[in-house]
């Protein structure tokens, strides 16, 4: 089999199981029940992942010229990759995070439920600043800004929305207007 054949067959696999509103029977609920299921298993996993950083924590301190802190990880003394590895991994963290917020919201207590997402995000910082070493690759204010990172694109994506309408709005009088004599 060719890689174009291959390459078909697997887009008309992925076409056959992708979500189609005009075609599945799936209510808005069932999509949103879906949703959430989605975005709980990766809030679940993504914390579970930042508290237990890949390659664990040092064990024990090591005394000079290693000198490695017991409970820092072990991995962020290294690189690059543990910091790309972070930074991903709280920005997938916040995302779904807020997607489960905003799916709830309606729901009987859901201010409980936000209030509970708000401390969560907390706690994974507070976490996450306990295993980083003190001259690691990662920097606090790194991960603030991959925690703030989909709050900053939603009011970017509904700045932009707001200015489109209103730019569509005037070119609408504009042509109005021109239209008239």
């Amino acid at each position: 089999m060719s890689n174009l054949q291959h390459d078909n067959s697997l887009r008309s696999e992925i076409k056959r199981y992708q979500y189609k509103p005009d075609e599945d029977s799936a209510t808005p609920s069932d999509v949103r029940n879906a949703l959430l299921v989605v975005a709980t298993l990766i809030a679940a996993l993504t914390f579970q992942a930042g508290v237990n950083p890949p390659g664990g924590v040092w064990q024990d301190d090591t005394p000079p010229p290693s000198s490695y802190d017991a409970g820092k990880a072990i991995l962020g003394y290294k690189g690059v990759s543990f910091a790309f590895f972070l930074l991903s991994n709280t920005a997938a963290f916040s995302t779904s995070s807020i997607i489960v917020g905003i799916l709830v919201r309606g729901f009987p207590f859901y201010y409980l439920v936000r209030l509970a997402l708000i401390l969560m995000l907390c706690t994974y910082v507070a976490s996450i600043s306990a295993v980083l070493p003190p001259d690691g690759v990662v920097s606090p204010i790194n991960l603030c800004i991959a925690l703030l990172l989909p709050f900053i694109l939603l009011i970017i994506r509904h700045l932009w929305r707001r200015i489109n309408e209103l730019c569509a709005l005037c070119w609408s009088c504009i042509w109005c207007c021109c239209n008239k004599k």
